[in-house]
């Protein structure tokens, strides 16, 4: 594993760790109001999702950083939680709170596991149970840096595809750590 991986995953443990203790997911969403979030599952349910977190933060290194968006949503059944990476960005660039319009894409079999991840878990008792993520998508169609706002849509398959599914977001608003 390189140290840029390592860097990542410490990262997401410390924000997951961090929000793990902050985030109930029947707490009021902290984000703004107007947005949505939906999954779609294979059998074609659809649910909304509520945003109990979205940090845009950054790790410098030095040959450049890069940027990394963590969200978790979840509602009474269901948990998503997305980790996108981006970039090896010079220090000037790397502090800006824009991100590319682009699809990031995850599968497991490929070495760059950091990004374009979605994981989605499902509440069983009173847990809920992460699948393996095999592959998944993060498609950003929409990025307000004035509003710090983000749409657009994602895909997983989870589990040998026993997990499939789908959604949509709008305007949810996102936390820069600089």
């Amino acid at each position: 594993m390189s140290n840029n991986q390592i860097r990542f995953l410490i990262a997401v443990l410390l924000c997951g760790a961090n929000t793990a203790c902050k985030s109930d997911y029947n707490t009021p969403s902290f984000t703004c109001s107007n947005y949505y979030m939906t999954l779609i599952l294979q059998d074609s349910s659809s649910y909304a999702l509520k945003v109990n977190n979205n940090t845009l933060f950054r790790i410098p290194s030095d040959t450049g950083g890069s940027k990394y968006l963590t969200l978790e949503t979840a509602n009474d059944s269901f948990k998503i939680i997305f980790n996108l990476r981006h970039g090896t960005y010079p220090e000037p660039a790397l502090y800006n709170d824009s991100l590319p319009l682009k699809t990031y894409i995850f599968k497991r079999n490929r070495d760059n596991a950091t990004s374009g991840l979605v994981v989605a878990a499902v509440k069983t008792g009173n847990e809920f149970k992460f699948a393996d993520t095999d592959t998944s998508s993060i498609t950003i169609t929409r990025w307000n840096i004035s509003k710090q706002t983000m749409s657009g849509s994602y895909y997983f398959e989870s589990s040998n595809r026993t997990l499939t599914g789908k959604g949509t977001f709008s305007n949810v608003c996102f936390t820069s750590l600089k």
